[in-house]
């Protein structure tokens, strides 16, 4: 080491002052630029990440900075800053990966807000921040493990003579750790909740789901319930219609009965609880005191004479006497009795659950085209009605309605027709009967008769144009003939002139080829 040392003095004395100064300034530059360096990294702005955390959520974060490898600071104790530069990417980060599950963001959007800001956007930034903080308030409630609110502020009208004034609403869905739905209690505590917190909304404006996508805010599940009801009623009267109608069908006919069901569903669901007190069997029936489990008893007299005196008192619903003392003139005479008991009686309790879609009310209206029920009396007819819709026997005068009418008097009217014409054909002569039949007769064989006659003479036109087309035709085929015999006669003629004068025929043929006439040239 000494030896090193030497050779560096050495080395160092042999240099000039102009290399040492050389050195010297590069050697101060280089510690001046770390330490500007260390100054530039250290002194980065930080801006808020998250706040409002709890402790077991800030230390999840951390732990999700530190494995991501980004470097963050504590500001107070619910508060997580990171470098300002990656604050936005960081967060997108955290909160695509479920970050953070609790806690208010407060100023998650406070802080965005800074001079070069819009008022339209500070006003979403404090919607937003409100969103959370109800959303992070409904957390608190037994059981919820996460509630996202998503609010819609009613617009305020430019024009003074407006009257249209469009409301706030909001819409919560509640996710439960259980995965079922929020108690009807949280329900109306979560509408309240919203509807307090902001402007111009009532708590029917606020719509709340639970985890699976139903609806449960009462107003709602009002509605729900009256649709469903409705559509119950229906097919339960459907199925009702269709068995009375099975019924009475075969005897009265199917069109000459009409029926008309009316249902009325309780779509809520009940707890009924009930409590019984019955007194044990004895071997006195008319004892209903019970089995004695307590009894006390107290006497007192006191005094002297030969008879005691006073006035008694009354009974308690205790079983307890109570007597007044009272004395005489010749001395003092005293008497006094106490008895309390108790009775065991049986006690049952019954508790039972009513779901929604009880048949709460039925009835039925029944009309039989005619003027009476037929073969059926009126009794029977109901007991049929009120067997087939599963009414009670001492119920159905109540809820039967039973009527017997022509069904738009098509009755009376067919009953008319018949009586006039039974009466018409009695008025009527037998010898007018038979002309009339007579004159029938005979204007049908004159029908027939012209009918006849027609068709023979339609019949014989047919013929003569069908024997004109066939003359026609024959005299065609004879001047074909004609024209045929006489083209080949005239060929005839060409050829034996051909052979008869072979060279006058050769030198025709070669003027015509050559395009010259008869005489050569």
């Amino acid at each position: 080491m000494k030896e090193k040392l030497g050779q560096f003095k050495e080395f160092a004395g042999n240099l000039s002052s102009k290399t040492k100064k050389i050195i010297i300034a590069g050697a101060a530059a280089l510690v001046i630029l770390a330490v500007l360096i260390a100054l530039v990294l250290n002194n980065r702005p930080y801006a808020v990440l998250f706040s409002g955390l709890g402790e077991q959520e800030a230390q999840q974060i951390t732990a999700k900075l530190q494995e991501d490898g980004v470097d963050f600071r504590y500001e107070g104790d619910s508060t997580i800053m990171v470098r300002e530069s990656v604050v936005d990417q960081t967060k997108a980060t955290l909160v695509q990966q479920g970050y953070p599950k609790s806690g208010f963001t407060y100023d998650t959007f406070k802080d965005n807000a800074g001079l070069m800001t819009t008022d339209s956007d500070k006003n979403t930034y404090k919607l937003y921040e409100l969103q959370d903080r109800i959303g992070a308030t409904i957390k608190l409630f037994e059981g919820v493990a996460d509630a996202k609110v998503i609010i819609a502020l009613g617009e305020d009208s430019r024009y003074v003579l407006s009257d249209e004034e469009k409301k706030s609403s909001a819409s919560v869905t509640v996710v439960m750790k259980d995965g079922g739905s929020p108690t009807s209690e949280q329900t109306a505590g979560i509408q309240r909740l919203v509807a307090k917190g902001v402007p111009n909304m009532a708590m029917e404006d606020v719509a709340v789901l639970d985890g699976n996508g139903n609806t449960v805010s009462e107003s709602e599940q009002k509605t729900a319930n009256s649709s469903d009801a409705e559509e119950i009623a229906a097919v339960v009267e459907g199925q009702i219609e269709r068995n009375i109608l099975k019924i009475l069908g075969p005897i009265y006919g199917e069109d000459n009965v009409s029926v008309a069901v009316r249902a009325q569903i309780n779509m809520e669901r009940l707890i009924r609880e009930t409590t019984r007190y019955e007194t044990p069997e004895k071997i006195d029936d008319e004892d209903k005191t019970g089995i004695i489990s307590h009894e006390d008893t107290y006497n007192e007299r006191s005094g002297t004479g030969s008879t005691a005196q006073g006035v008694v008192g009354t009974e308690t619903n205790a079983d307890t006497v109570e007597y007044n003392t009272d004395g005489d003139g010749n001395g003092a005479n005293a008497s006094s009795e106490s008895r309390s008991i108790d009775y065991l009686v049986d006690q049952i309790k019954e508790q039972g659950e009513i779901d929604s879609g009880a048949l709460d009310d039925l009835t039925v209206s029944v009309a039989v085209n005619g003027n009476g029920f037929g073969s059926l009396r009126e009794a029977q007819l109901r007991s049929l009605v009120g067997n087939a819709a599963g009414i009670a026997r001492g119920q159905q005068a109540d809820k039967i309605t039973l009527a017997s009418a022509p069904f738009d008097g098509r009755a009376d009217d067919d009953e008319d027709a018949e009586t006039a014409s039974s009466t018409l054909l009695e008025s009527i002569p037998l010898w007018a009967i038979i002309a009339a039949v007579a004159l029938l007769l005979i204007l049908t064989g004159i029908i027939v008769v012209l009918i006849i006659r027609r068709r023979r003479a339609e019949e014989e036109e047919e013929e003569e144009l069908l024997e004109e087309e066939v003359e026609h035709i024959d005299l065609n085929q004879e001047l074909q003939q004609i024209q045929n015999d006489r083209g080949m006669e005239l060929k005839r003629s060409i050829r034996e002139f051909a052979e008869q004068n072979a060279e006058i025929s050769a030198q025709l043929l070669k003027n015509w080829l050559n395009g010259g006439g008869l005489d050569g040239g």
